[in-house]
């Protein structure tokens, strides 16, 4: 047993105590009830902006309680098939639970199931006995509860735990959760409400209902199943509850609380975090009850630039919804969020929850991998659409208005976004490589690693703005991530820091990558279909990303200081994005880019525009022939360039053919004498020397400098604004799915 002989010890007596009933020697040597002080009501915790303005008070402890004659019968039983079926039977521990839980715990090393009853339940409610789920803890509270079985009633004790317990929402009882979930007294809900109340006891956060399907509804529906079993329920009483669909109020936020949207986010984000407490139930009472107080990054000025930017470019009730995300990328931190929704209309948070296609926003990893694994900016692509052979089957991939640009080169595919060039190029570097470079930049939504399509942002894939903000914010901070966050910190009631985040950067990228990857991404808003997204003054990198049939539009970029993304579509993911704000369609480059660009001027308004940087020992120094654009050599003299060393060719230019050497002439023959009687024969000249050597020589290869570093591609040249266009180019992402 992982923890030691102690803690069996500790269970095996727990055993023993229940079995036995020597409980009353044991507690001797133990806090009895009459020791041990009721839990305090606790101290309310606030949510605090950089500035200090309080965002909200958090002290919802909703307690209203009603005597148990008050409570429908369905409900008590609902109760007690959930939690405690043998609650009239046993002494306050449950033999039969404690030895099932045993047996699980000693199978799996580790305290998975407690075993406790109802009555266990309320001892540690109601007072502090032990801290912690270990077995001394649990072997006290044990003992407890036989004491207050021995004082008690079983009425009185149900009573009080149905006021007591937990609901979610801020829900203690019964009463309060009746009014919170279906805004009605307790005593009027139905058997299904009544399943319902019941099943979410153990885990209220994560099993909130929030629709008719998910765990909520598949635990409520066992227990209307095991009620009838037991007699509790008529079968068609159980068949009629069974079919009755869950719906629950919509979330109320408190009174006077600014900015609901990051409060319910700070809120979320907590509960589901086990560094902050090892239960939700702990959790929920350090948040509620801790006098906590959270301070969070977002500027609250910046949020209102975002807030006031989205309705400028989508004023309409009927315009697509809007979200935008804004990052530091030096600190991870978040420091706007928001949709163009208000919580009145919408309490889903869309920068944070709204998971949608990424389009062509996600090529950008495709290039991080491809530049990583040895790809030169100008390296030539196939840009044709066509067949592409993939190990799950075969991909018909289609340009973005049937466009065929030939061989195209990789930053030229960049900036057009040809969906065949990039298609071709994320199967060469290996889909689970793209995957895994997505999620190390940030991306904290799934990403598939066996699909394809996610190379055009297609597939199985969905983004948020905070993921694809805090990815593009990855490049700016030189390939280091900084974990992005909306909380900065957390003090306790007498100013301690009592938790962090993590803010522990990690290099995901090299930074001769990340400089290239986002040299190349400046090209798409200097050239290509995000020149919409340009700011003055600041060097932007950025890409554009419109999903099959304008469904989805999307503009991720960054600054070397702000990074942000902006997502543009409707609710309904099958309306198209036609005919708005006078946009025929609305493609990446257009809303989306537009908001971007009015966002950033603004909020860079008041700083110095820096670019971004590469340190020096990442730079080279070498000849590169300008002809061939590699490295110069004795026979293709060329130009000092400095580079990055990443861009470095190795190789140099072509060493010309030597020229033909030309054949020495043969000897001229020697002149045929005129015999004649009167002059006698002559003797032969002697014969002409060869001509000259014409002075031609062999060329030797020169040995390479030892000075010199290793060679490597050039880099591409640093890209010029081009002149205005009236309509930019779009770059729509079609992908069918694979044959097979």
């Amino acid at each position: 047993m992982r923890r030691g002989s102690r803690s069996g010890v500790a269970l095996a007596l727990l055993c023993a105590v229940v079995l036995s009933g020597c409980g009353d020697v044991i507690t001797l040597e133990l806090p009895s009830l009459a020791s041990l002080a009721p839990r305090s009501p606790g101290l309310q915790s606030t949510v605090v902006a950089p500035s200090g303005e309080v965002l909200a008070v958090l002290r919802r402890e909703h307690r209203q309680p009603i005597p148990l004659s008050a409570m429908p019968e369905h409900l008590v039983h609902a109760v007690l098939i959930a939690e405690d079926q043998r609650f009239f039977d046993h002494g306050g521990v449950d033999a039969r639970a404690v030895v099932r839980a045993f047996v699980r715990n000693t199978a799996t090393g580790d305290i998975e199931q407690g075993g406790s009853t109802i009555t266990q339940q309320l001892v540690s409610l109601l007072y502090e006995p032990a801290a912690g789920r270990t077995y001394d803890a649990k072997l006290t509270e044990a003992l407890l509860a036989r004491e207050m079985e021995r004082t008690r009633t079983k009425a009185a004790i149900l009573e009080d735990y149905l006021n007591t317990v937990y609901l979610g929402e801020g829900a203690y009882g019964v009463q309060a959760a009746a009014e919170t979930y279906f805004r009605r007294d307790v005593a009027d809900i139905d058997a299904a409400q009544s399943a319902l109340l019941a099943a979410i006891i153990r885990a209220p956060s994560s099993l909130r209902p929030t629709g008719s399907s998910g765990p909520a509804r598949w635990r409520r529906d066992d227990v209307l199943e095991r009620m009838a079993e037991h007699g509790y329920l008529t079968d068609r009483e159980r068949d009629a509850a069974l079919e009755e669909p869950i719906e629950v109020s919509a979330r109320q936020p408190l009174p006077s609380v600014r900015e609901p949207h990051l409060v319910d986010l700070v809120v979320r984000r907590l509960m589901a975090d086990p560094s902050f407490g090892a239960t939700e139930t702990e959790r929920a009472d350090r948040l509620y009850r801790g006098g906590l107080t959270i301070h969070t990054t977002v500027d609250l000025e910046l949020q209102e630039l975002a807030r006031r930017t989205l309705a400028d470019h989508l004023p309409g009730a009927d315009d697509p919804e809007a979200a935008v995300t804004l990052v530091e990328p030096a600190t991870g931190h978040v420091l706007a969020l928001t949709g163009n929704r208000s919580y009145d209309q919408l309490q889903y948070d869309l920068p944070s929850q709204a998971r949608r296609q990424p389009g062509s926003t996600f090529k950008t990893f495709v290039l991080a991998a491809a530049i990583a694994s040895g790809y030169h900016p100008d390296e030539r692509l196939d840009g044709t659409p066509g067949t592409i052979q993939t190990r799950q089957g075969t991909w018909q991939v289609r340009n973005y208005e049937r466009s065929d640009p030939g061989d195209v080169s990789l930053a030229g595919a960049t900036r057009l976004s040809v969906n065949a060039a990039y298609a071709r190029l994320g199967v060469d570097v290996g889909v689970d490589r793209v995957a895994a470079i997505a999620r190390a930049m940030g991306v904290l939504s799934p990403v598939p690693g066996d699909e394809p399509q996610i190379t055009l942002g297609g597939g199985e894939l969905g983004v948020t703005t905070w993921d694809m903000a805090a990815a593009y914010a990855t490049l700016a901070n030189g390939g280091a991530h900084q974990p992005t966050t909306v909380i900065e910190r957390i003090e306790d009631a007498e100013g301690e820091t009592v938790w962090l985040p993590d803010s522990t950067a990690r290099r995901v990228l090299s930074p001769d990558v990340a400089y290239v990857t986002t040299g190349v991404l400046q090209g798409v808003v200097e050239a290509g279909t995000g020149l919409a997204a340009r700011v003055p003054g600041w060097q932007v990198a950025g890409k554009t990303g419109t999903t099959s049939d304008h469904v989805d539009a999307w503009f991720s970029g960054t600054t070397p200081v702000l990074s942000a993304a902006v997502w543009v579509g409707h609710a309904d993911g099958n309306v198209p994005l036609t005919g708005v704000r006078g946009v025929r369609r609305v493609t990446g480059g257009s809303i989306p880019a537009e908001i971007f660009a009015d966002l950033m001027r603004d909020a860079l308004a008041a700083r110095q525009p820096v670019g971004f940087e590469l340190a020096d020992e990442h730079w080279v120094d070498i000849e590169i022939d300008p002809l061939t654009g590699l490295r110069a050599a004795a026979w293709c003299p060329g130009e000092r360039v400095r580079v990055p060393r990443i861009l470095a060719p190795r190789e140099t230019c072509p060493e010309p053919p030597p020229p033909p050497r030309r054949p020495a002439p043969a000897p001229p023959a020697p002149p045929t004498p005129t015999p004649s009687e009167t002059t006698p024969a002559q003797e032969p000249e002697e014969e002409e020397a060869p001509p000259a050597s014409d002075g031609t020589v062999e060329p030797t290869e020169p040995s390479p400098s030892p000075d010199e570093p290793p060679p490597a591609p050039p880099a591409p040249p640093e890209p010029s604004p081009s002149p205005e266009v009236e309509d930019p180019p779009s770059d729509r992402d079609e992908a069918v799915e694979p044959d097979g």
